[in-house]
């Protein structure tokens, strides 16, 4: 194809020269139009393929990346672009939700930053148990798509290398500031562009001097020395976003072409193709605009543009009329893809775990799963476990060092997370309420703050308390609490804590090593025991085994001083 256009294109000056010498016969100037023509069809037919490759690429890496996810190879994925407190809570980093390794790195890098936003937003914010069941039927029907959402997934992908931020794209279209076009400047700049064409044309039939062109160009040239830097403001922060439009616009143009079922995407498609002002050809119109603002950036090209047919006012006000067009458009159709992408992301965590289910309401607010396994294990090693958590009564996990508790606690906190948004869980099913999620998981100290280890685990439990108190039913996941301080203090408190949870319907459970608090008569009443146990190998005294069961009762075994021997840190 190169090849093609190079010899093409050294014909071209070549019947030029030969016309210039030997005077332009017929059969040379139609021999000099087809040649052009034939040019022209070569780059239209090169960007074609070109485009086609990129796209390729884009589908090649959405199935490399589909592959990472299903070995949760995260080394091989895209970092996840949230993991950093205030953006997030802690509970969120300690469930694995976000972070490296996480949830959120499952999920997001599917689509543009708009969906990424949606799906934060998604996790963020609680919604009743009709919006789960409408976006549980949508992501149940875009899991079948996959064709569909791998080409949308595809031509996010050439919006993000475009370096084009949809959400300062709605900001550009919606500002207000910027150039108005006085009417005056309307009239000179479009007066001016008529008379230079009449010029033109009259000059070359010899019907007036070349003086007169001379005088309008000149014309031409001092307005756009005064009015060069108004023009430009309009469309400042768009010389990047070439590629990145003709990719939304093929994004929107496959949104429209499918047809769905479920009423949410339904609705979705009603918002953005309901008007006549729809997004595909407007969004090609406006890159069309860009691309030919961008010609001021070439300093020969622009001189003559300018001069002859002051190029830069036509496309300022072009874009001018663009943005007052579809202010109000624009940022429906973003929000309806940033939703769109959101689904696409969750049923694509459908797809690949075939195994998972989606969950229903429970009709008591207890919260039961069968066969539970974590999210971010990978199937074949993850140990499914069932769950059942009840209001006013928490259930204590005790199990020696590595035996699984603090995981199980995740595993039931990152499902719960996921079935809240409307998502499928890592579950043979799996039902749950819609109740507040708070936790005391992992505490530092900080030395910014003057806060000690055990201040900083006081004023979490604390926020627990409160909450529960506030509110009811919560769920409450607490993992080894009070570490900070002595064992029969910290029994004394742990008792207490509880007991004031359980009065106030809280559900969820606390992990310990601590047998006297599993066993306390004080919290026969409220509290059920489970605990995770270890076996050493019959003929390797030196190798634990864990089988990461769930068992009803209370763990009798401590492995510290066999682990630490086992790794020749205490002698035998």
């Amino acid at each position: 194809m190169e090849a093609a256009r190079l010899v093409v294109f050294l014909i071209i000056p070549t019947l030029a020269y030969h016309g210039l010498n030997e005077g332009f016969a017929g059969w040379l100037i139609a021999a000099l139009i087809i040649s052009v023509l034939a040019f022209v069809l070569l780059v239209a037919v090169h960007a074609g393929l070109e485009q086609r490759r990129r796209h390729a690429l884009c589908v090649v890496t959405v199935n490399q990346d589909s592959l990472a996810r299903l070995e949760r190879d995260f080394a091989a994925l895209p970092a996840c672009p949230v993991g950093t407190t205030p953006r997030c809570s802690q509970q969120d980093l300690d469930l694995n939700l976000y972070g490296p390794a996480s949830l959120g790195q499952l999920l997001f890098n599917q689509g543009t930053r708009l969906g990424q936003a949606r799906i934060e937003q998604w996790f963020a914010q609680q919604v009743s148990y009709p919006e789960i069941k409408a976006r549980q039927q949508a992501i149940s029907e875009l899991a079948q798509l996959l064709d569909h959402r791998q080409t949308l997934s595809a031509y996010a992908r050439q919006i993000n290398t475009g370096h084009l931020n949809l959400a300062d794209l709605v900001g550009w279209v919606q500002a207000e500031r910027g150039y108005g076009f006085p009417t005056r400047v309307l009239v000179v700049g479009h007066a001016l562009t008529g008379l230079t064409l009449l010029a033109v044309v009259a000059v070359a039939l010899s019907l007036l001097p070349a003086m007169l062109l001379a005088g309008c160009v000149l014309a031409n040239l001092v307005f756009y020395g005064l009015t060069a830097r108004s023009l430009h403001s309009v469309f400042a922060g768009t010389d990047e976003a070439a590629d990145a439009l003709n990719a939304l616009s093929r994004w929107m143009g496959a949104f429209s072409r499918q047809r769905y079922a479920s009423g949410m995407l339904v609705e979705l498609q009603r918002q953005v193709f309901a008007n006549d002002t729809g997004p595909v050809q407007a969004i090609k119109r406006l890159d069309s605009i860009l691309s030919y603002a961008r010609l001021r950036h070439n300093p020969t090209v622009s001189f003559f543009a300018q001069a002859f047919l002051n190029w830069d006012f036509h496309t300022a006000w072009a874009t001018y009329r663009w943005k007052r067009a579809h202010q109000q458009h624009a940022p429906v159709w973003l929000q309806a893809m940033g939703e769109l992408e959101c689904l696409c992301a969750f049923a694509s965590l459908a797809q690949e775990n075939p195994a998972w289910r989606f969950p229903v309401m429970s009709d008591d607010l207890c919260i039961r799963g069968r066969q539970v396994s974590h999210p971010l294990m990978q199937p074949q090693h993850a140990v499914a476990n069932d769950v059942e958590l009840c209001p006013g009564r928490m259930v204590v996990i005790t199990g020696s060092n590595m035996s699984g508790k603090t995981t199980y606690m995740r595993t039931i906190g990152l499902n719960l997370r996921l079935a809240q948004v409307g998502s499928v869980v890592a579950a043979g099913s799996f039902e749950f309420n819609l109740a507040k999620m708070v936790s005391s998981i992992s505490v530092a100290d900080s030395l910014n703050q003057g806060l000690s280890y055990f201040m900083s685990e006081v004023l979490q439990i604390k926020q627990v308390v409160d909450t529960v108190r506030c509110e009811s039913p919560v769920i409450v996941l607490l993992d080894e609490l009070l570490k900070g301080t002595n064992e029969k203090e910290r029994t004394i408190a742990i008792v207490e804590i509880l007991r004031t949870l359980c009065e106030h319907q809280a559900l969820g459970l606390i992990t310990t090593h601590n047998v006297a608090l599993a066993t306390a008569p004080e919290l026969s009443d409220c509290t059920r025991n489970i605990y995770f146990e270890e076996e050493f190998d019959a003929l390797d005294q030196a190798t634990l085994r864990f089988s990461y069961r769930l068992q009803e009762g209370v763990s009798q075994n401590t492995n510290a001083i066999k682990l630490l021997r086992s790794m020749q840190v205490l002698s035998s």
